[in-house]
């Protein structure tokens, strides 16, 4: 059986950081499934440059970045890195659903990629979209949620 491909976006990776009591245990149990090889999990390499500073600091001291540096060195996030298709995609995106930019280039990525599921915490881009987003014959819907592994329980500990 494959395993599931999911995209997360930065608010997923920030939720988790920032320990946001509204999304802390959605984020943690997608990110603990994919340290546990029952998912593949993508992200863009533009998510490394939105997550930058834990929420409450004053500003990112070099603790703080290590944290961050050595999430995203993980083997099991998979960094993709944006392309000219990327781009076609996400000018679709924007004119289409109206979705800011960086919104926009996060989705692309992840119809891109081919993967099976979008996950972003942000109720704006959920409500903005249909529940399924593709592009062109080539590449097949990709299902917009929140962070969610059908069929995962995280360990109790």
């Amino acid at each position: 059986m494959t395993k599931q491909r999911h995209y997360c976006d930065s608010c997923v990776f920030l939720g988790f950081l920032n320990n946001e009591s509204d999304k802390i245990y959605e984020c943690k149990t997608i990110l603990q499934a994919a340290e546990e090889g029952v998912i593949e999990l993508f992200t863009s390499a533009f998510t490394m440059a939105e997550v930058i500073k834990i929420k409450g600091e004053a500003e990112l001291d070099q603790s703080k970045e290590h944290i961050i540096d050595q999430l995203f060195k993980q083997s099991w996030i998979k960094v993709a890195n944006f392309e000219r298709e990327m781009a076609q995609i996400c000018r679709h995106i924007v004119w289409t659903y109206q979705l800011k930019p960086f919104d926009a280039l996060h989705l692309a990525t992840a119809i891109r990629l081919k993967v099976d599921y979008f996950n972003t915490t942000d109720q704006a881009i959920i409500k903005k979209i249909p529940a399924t987003v593709g592009y062109l014959a080539d590449y097949p819907g990709v299902i917009i949620q929140r962070p969610h592994v059908e069929g995962y329980t995280p360990p109790l500990f």
